[in-house]
Protein backbone atom coordinates (compact mmCIF):
# COMPACT_ATOMS: atom_id res chain seq x y z
CA UNK A 1 0.00 0.00 0.00
CA UNK A 2 1.49 3.30 -0.68
CA UNK A 3 2.39 4.64 2.64
CA UNK A 4 1.23 8.00 2.45
CA UNK A 5 -2.17 6.80 2.10
CA UNK A 6 -1.99 4.46 4.20
CA UNK A 7 -0.97 7.20 6.94
CA UNK A 8 -3.29 10.09 5.91
CA UNK A 9 -6.17 6.77 6.23
CA UNK A 10 -5.16 5.68 9.89
CA UNK A 11 -4.51 9.89 10.71
CA UNK A 12 -8.59 9.91 9.14
CA UNK A 13 -9.34 7.52 11.23
CA UNK A 14 -8.02 8.46 14.86
CA UNK A 15 -9.56 11.98 14.35
CA UNK A 16 -12.92 10.79 13.22
CA UNK A 17 -12.79 8.58 17.04
CA UNK A 18 -11.18 11.77 18.16
CA UNK A 19 -14.47 13.60 17.20
CA UNK A 20 -16.98 10.84 18.70
CA UNK A 21 -15.08 11.30 22.07
CA UNK A 22 -15.84 15.01 22.18
CA UNK A 23 -19.32 14.85 20.83
CA UNK A 24 -19.91 12.64 23.62
CA UNK A 25 -18.60 14.67 26.31
CA UNK A 26 -20.89 17.64 24.52
CA UNK A 27 -24.14 15.63 25.03
CA UNK A 28 -22.98 14.81 28.41
CA UNK A 29 -22.31 18.81 28.95
CA UNK A 30 -25.42 18.98 31.20
CA UNK A 31 -25.10 15.05 33.10
CA UNK A 32 -24.73 15.57 37.13
CA UNK A 33 -21.30 14.30 37.81
CA UNK A 34 -20.29 13.77 34.37
CA UNK A 35 -16.40 13.11 33.69
CA UNK A 36 -14.90 14.39 30.48
CA UNK A 37 -13.72 11.82 28.15
CA UNK A 38 -10.24 12.52 26.61
CA UNK A 39 -9.20 10.62 23.43
CA UNK A 40 -5.49 8.90 23.77
CA UNK A 41 -3.03 8.07 21.09
CA UNK A 42 0.57 7.82 20.80
CA UNK A 43 2.61 7.34 17.68
CA UNK A 44 3.46 4.56 16.12
CA UNK A 45 6.18 3.72 13.38
CA UNK A 46 5.54 1.18 10.63
CA UNK A 47 8.03 -1.26 9.50
CA UNK A 48 8.26 -3.15 6.83
CA UNK A 49 9.30 -2.27 2.97
CA UNK A 50 8.19 0.91 1.83
CA UNK A 51 7.57 2.56 5.19
CA UNK A 52 11.03 3.49 6.85
CA UNK A 53 10.20 6.92 7.21
CA UNK A 54 6.17 6.56 7.72
CA UNK A 55 4.86 6.75 11.60
CA UNK A 56 1.03 6.54 12.31
CA UNK A 57 -0.50 6.61 15.71
CA UNK A 58 -2.20 4.08 17.86
CA UNK A 59 -5.62 4.77 19.62
CA UNK A 60 -5.62 3.87 23.06
CA UNK A 61 -8.38 3.71 25.41
CA UNK A 62 -10.07 6.83 26.19
CA UNK A 63 -9.03 8.58 29.81
CA UNK A 64 -11.31 10.55 32.10
CA UNK A 65 -10.48 14.09 32.94
CA UNK A 66 -11.27 13.73 36.70
CA UNK A 67 -11.02 17.48 37.38
CA UNK A 68 -14.06 18.55 39.87
CA UNK A 69 -17.17 20.45 38.51
CA UNK A 70 -18.90 23.13 39.95
CA UNK A 71 -21.45 22.79 43.33
CA UNK A 72 -24.76 23.51 42.25
CA UNK A 73 -26.82 24.59 45.60
CA UNK A 74 -29.98 22.67 45.23
CA UNK A 75 -31.11 22.79 49.20
CA UNK A 76 -32.93 19.14 48.43
CA UNK A 77 -31.10 17.34 51.69
CA UNK A 78 -30.79 14.20 49.81
CA UNK A 79 -28.50 16.01 46.88
CA UNK A 80 -25.10 15.41 47.98
CA UNK A 81 -21.40 16.93 45.89
CA UNK A 82 -18.34 15.15 47.01
CA UNK A 83 -15.21 17.94 48.37
CA UNK A 84 -12.46 16.77 46.58
CA UNK A 85 -11.44 13.23 45.53
CA UNK A 86 -13.66 10.17 46.21
CA UNK A 87 -16.93 8.29 44.55
CA UNK A 88 -20.49 7.08 45.49
CA UNK A 89 -20.91 3.44 45.49
CA UNK A 90 -24.13 2.02 43.96
CA UNK A 91 -25.23 -1.62 43.69
CA UNK A 92 -24.52 -2.93 40.57
CA UNK A 93 -27.89 -4.25 38.30
CA UNK A 94 -28.04 -8.31 36.94
CA UNK A 95 -24.86 -8.72 34.86
CA UNK A 96 -22.75 -5.67 36.25
CA UNK A 97 -20.47 -5.73 38.65
CA UNK A 98 -21.18 -5.95 42.73
CA UNK A 99 -20.25 -2.35 42.97
CA UNK A 100 -20.34 0.19 40.63
CA UNK A 101 -18.99 4.32 41.54
CA UNK A 102 -20.24 7.96 40.87
CA UNK A 103 -19.59 11.44 41.47
CA UNK A 104 -23.74 12.05 40.81
CA UNK A 105 -25.35 12.76 44.09
CA UNK A 106 -29.46 13.37 42.50
CA UNK A 107 -30.65 10.42 44.36
CA UNK A 108 -34.42 9.79 44.99
CA UNK A 109 -36.67 7.39 47.59
CA UNK A 110 -38.74 4.96 46.08
CA UNK A 111 -41.78 4.91 48.36
CA UNK A 112 -40.08 1.28 50.17
CA UNK A 113 -37.88 4.04 51.47
CA UNK A 114 -34.63 2.85 49.53
CA UNK A 115 -32.34 5.29 47.93
CA UNK A 116 -31.99 5.42 44.80
CA UNK A 117 -29.51 7.00 42.02
CA UNK A 118 -31.46 6.27 38.66
CA UNK A 119 -32.09 2.33 38.91
CA UNK A 120 -29.07 1.47 41.15
CA UNK A 121 -29.69 0.82 44.56
CA UNK A 122 -27.15 3.68 47.06
CA UNK A 123 -25.30 1.33 48.86
CA UNK A 124 -24.47 2.34 53.06
CA UNK A 125 -21.49 0.96 55.02
CA UNK A 126 -23.68 -2.07 56.03
CA UNK A 127 -25.70 -2.58 52.31
CA UNK A 128 -28.47 -1.10 50.56
CA UNK A 129 -29.18 2.06 52.03
CA UNK A 130 -32.80 2.33 53.67
CA UNK A 131 -34.71 5.34 55.36
CA UNK A 132 -37.81 5.40 57.62
CA UNK A 133 -40.68 7.21 57.31
CA UNK A 134 -40.01 10.95 58.42
CA UNK A 135 -40.18 14.19 58.70
CA UNK A 136 -36.99 15.41 58.52
CA UNK A 137 -33.70 14.48 57.28
CA UNK A 138 -29.92 15.51 57.17
CA UNK A 139 -26.94 14.34 56.26
CA UNK A 140 -23.80 15.19 57.34
CA UNK A 141 -20.31 15.92 55.68
CA UNK A 142 -18.89 12.24 55.98
CA UNK A 143 -21.95 10.93 54.95
CA UNK A 144 -24.30 9.89 58.20
CA UNK A 145 -27.55 10.26 57.40
CA UNK A 146 -30.10 11.18 60.49
CA UNK A 147 -33.84 11.38 60.54
CA UNK A 148 -36.29 12.99 62.42
CA UNK A 149 -39.16 10.16 62.31
CA UNK A 150 -42.98 10.90 61.81
CA UNK A 151 -44.54 12.08 65.35
CA UNK A 152 -41.28 11.70 66.98
CA UNK A 153 -38.74 14.84 68.14
CA UNK A 154 -35.67 13.25 68.86
CA UNK A 155 -33.05 12.42 65.70
CA UNK A 156 -32.05 9.32 64.67
CA UNK A 157 -28.86 8.23 62.90
CA UNK A 158 -30.00 5.33 59.66
CA UNK A 159 -26.66 5.19 58.24
CA UNK A 160 -23.91 6.28 56.55
CA UNK A 161 -23.09 6.60 52.56
CA UNK A 162 -20.77 3.61 51.61
CA UNK A 163 -17.50 6.36 50.37
CA UNK A 164 -14.41 5.51 48.67
CA UNK A 165 -11.46 7.10 47.40
CA UNK A 166 -9.66 5.38 45.33
CA UNK A 167 -6.70 6.82 43.22
CA UNK A 168 -8.67 8.65 39.69
CA UNK A 169 -6.18 6.86 37.46
CA UNK A 170 -7.08 3.00 38.92
CA UNK A 171 -10.95 3.75 38.02
CA UNK A 172 -12.22 3.13 34.43
CA UNK A 173 -15.54 4.25 32.80
CA UNK A 174 -18.14 1.28 32.70
CA UNK A 175 -20.79 1.12 29.89
CA UNK A 176 -23.39 1.90 32.76
CA UNK A 177 -21.27 5.59 32.42
CA UNK A 178 -20.51 4.77 36.10
CA UNK A 179 -16.70 4.14 37.28
CA UNK A 180 -15.37 0.77 38.22
CA UNK A 181 -11.94 -0.15 38.59
CA UNK A 182 -9.79 -1.53 36.88
CA UNK A 183 -8.42 -4.78 38.88
CA UNK A 184 -12.28 -5.16 39.18
CA UNK A 185 -12.24 -5.23 42.73
CA UNK A 186 -14.68 -3.95 45.87
CA UNK A 187 -13.43 -1.02 47.23
CA UNK A 188 -13.33 -0.62 51.10
CA UNK A 189 -15.20 2.68 52.54
CA UNK A 190 -13.20 5.36 53.00
CA UNK A 191 -14.02 7.64 56.06
CA UNK A 192 -11.87 10.56 55.12
CA UNK A 193 -14.27 11.34 52.00
CA UNK A 194 -15.85 14.48 52.78
CA UNK A 195 -19.71 15.30 50.77
CA UNK A 196 -22.20 18.58 50.76
CA UNK A 197 -25.69 18.20 51.48
CA UNK A 198 -27.73 20.58 49.59
CA UNK A 199 -25.51 20.50 46.42
CA UNK A 200 -24.39 18.85 43.36
CA UNK A 201 -21.19 18.14 41.28
CA UNK A 202 -21.70 19.43 37.74
CA UNK A 203 -20.36 17.88 34.51
CA UNK A 204 -16.75 19.46 34.01
CA UNK A 205 -16.90 19.34 30.28
CA UNK A 206 -16.43 22.64 28.88
CA UNK A 207 -18.73 23.05 25.81
CA UNK A 208 -17.05 25.84 24.50
CA UNK A 209 -14.01 23.85 24.70
CA UNK A 210 -15.69 20.85 23.46
CA UNK A 211 -16.82 23.02 20.10
CA UNK A 212 -13.45 24.05 19.33
CA UNK A 213 -12.19 21.05 19.57
CA UNK A 214 -14.49 19.78 16.82
CA UNK A 215 -13.71 22.69 14.75
CA UNK A 216 -10.21 21.82 15.10
CA UNK A 217 -10.70 18.31 14.24
CA UNK A 218 -12.76 18.67 11.45
CA UNK A 219 -10.17 20.69 9.95
CA UNK A 220 -7.81 18.11 10.83
CA UNK A 221 -9.98 15.57 9.28
CA UNK A 222 -10.82 17.78 5.70
CA UNK A 223 -6.64 17.75 5.33
CA UNK A 224 -6.34 14.26 5.67
CA UNK A 225 -8.93 13.35 3.35
CA UNK A 226 -6.90 15.94 0.70
CA UNK A 227 -3.54 14.32 1.49
CA UNK A 228 -5.50 11.22 0.46
CA UNK A 229 -6.52 11.98 -2.69
CA UNK A 230 -3.38 14.03 -3.40
CA UNK A 231 -1.34 10.44 -2.66
CA UNK A 232 -4.27 8.48 -5.14
CA UNK A 233 -3.55 11.42 -8.05
CA UNK A 234 0.01 10.90 -7.38
CA UNK A 235 0.30 7.17 -7.11
CA UNK A 236 -1.90 7.02 -10.68
CA UNK A 237 0.73 9.74 -12.55
CA UNK A 238 3.46 7.34 -11.38
CA UNK A 239 1.16 4.61 -13.34
CA UNK A 240 1.04 5.82 -16.41
CA UNK A 241 4.28 7.21 -16.53
CA UNK A 242 5.26 3.42 -16.09
CA UNK A 243 3.06 2.22 -18.61
CA UNK A 244 4.37 4.59 -21.24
Amino acid sequence: MNPILFSAAKGAERTMLAQHVRANNLSHADTVGFKALMEHSTPMRLEGSGFLTSVTSRTNSSINNFAQGEDIRTERPLDVAINGDGFITLEGLEDEPAELYTRAGNFRLDGNGQLYLGERRVMSTDGPMVLPDFEFVSMSSNGLLSITPIGGEASLEVGALKLVKPENEQMTMHASGHFVPKGGQVLAEDFSVQVRSGYLEASNVSSLEELVSIMSLTRQYEMQIEVMASADEIAQIGNKLLKA
